[in-house]
């Protein structure tokens, strides 16, 4: 009896203690996971002298691709045959009629001379073009496109300088293969215009004061994107050489020996103003925000 009565006092306590060492068993709550997005924040820049804060090119509103893009596509090109006519003809225009003059100067076309007077031939028509197609023909204040002019002829100053060097490295490399040259070229060229329209703010505007926006992420994406489209200009200029091989566009653009200087100028403006316009028309039908010129159509 006292063993029964012991027993039964014990595994009362016994069970207590065992329910109080075990722990319940507990599903962890797992949030419900959603469909993967592509969709990313939108990024915003704050303007040095309102502290305006401005929503970047990194979102696009669904609102803002229907009716919305159909009107900016049209705008697009338009603009598009604006800077053709003011800038991207002469560009190559101004480099072919350069280099007959560093031509005749003796300057191989090998050397940083050679390299140097292109470049230089190739911004002053740059900023000759500009300033005199919006200020004669469109009657723009000189004050301002001046400045643009001349931040637009630093870039053009860059890969103008650059393009012999690198065309020269590229056929060596290639055996004169024209997609690898022309690709190499688009790459290079376009990196040395973009380089050149940043060290443009900081000069013409930054330092000297010009009516020239200073450097912030929004035109930081859209020089970027100006200077991909300047890269396909750069890219078909290689078609001038018609003894490329593999080099499809070498009619109507490859300037031959007989050609007048005339005529092998107006060559090169050509093949500079279609490459510019294919890379520009694929850009021209990117949705709203993702486009270079789209702040300049505000």
């Amino acid at each position: 009896k006292s063993s029964k009565s012991l027993l039964d006092t014990m595994l009362p306590r016994l069970g207590t203690n065992l329910r109080l060492m075990r722990s319940p068993l507990r599903m962890a709550v797992v949030a419900p996971r959603t469909a993967f997005s592509t969709r990313m924040t939108p990024v915003t820049s704050q303007s040095k002298t309102t502290g305006e804060r401005k929503q970047m090119s990194t979102t696009v509103d669904p609102s803002e691709m229907t009716s919305s893009q159909g009107a900016l596509v049209p705008q697009r090109f338009q603009l598009t045959g604006e800077v053709i006519a003011s800038k991207v003809f002469w560009a190559g225009f101004g480099w072919q009629g350069s280099s007959i003059v560093a031509d005749k100067l003796g300057f191989s076309a090998e050397s940083l001379a050679f390299a140097g007077t292109t470049g230089a031939g190739e911004a002053l028509a740059v900023l000759a073009g500009h300033s005199l197609f919006y200020t004669v023909v469109q009657g723009s204040d000189a004050s301002k496109e001046v400045p643009t002019a001349l931040w637009l002829g630093t870039g053009t100053f860059f890969s103008g300088t650059a393009w012999q060097p690198v065309v020269n490295a590229l056929v060596s490399l290639t055996d004169n293969f024209f997609p690898a040259v022309a690709a190499g070229t688009m790459i290079a060229c376009g990196s040395a215009f973009y380089a050149g329209l940043r060290v443009g703010r900081a000069l013409w505007g930054e330092t000297l004061g010009l009516p020239v926006a200073e450097r912030d992420y929004e035109n930081l994406n859209s020089d970027a994107g100006l200077s991909v489209a300047i890269g396909g200009a750069t890219a078909m200029f290689v078609a001038c050489d018609p003894s490329a091989a593999m080099n499809v566009f070498a009619v109507p653009f490859g300037v031959l020996e007989s050609d007048p200087n005339i005529l092998g100028m107006i060559k090169a403006g050509g093949a500079t103003a279609t490459g510019y316009g294919i890379v520009q028309a694929w850009q021209n039908f990117f949705p709203r925000g993702r486009n270079w010129m789209d702040m300049y159509l505000k």
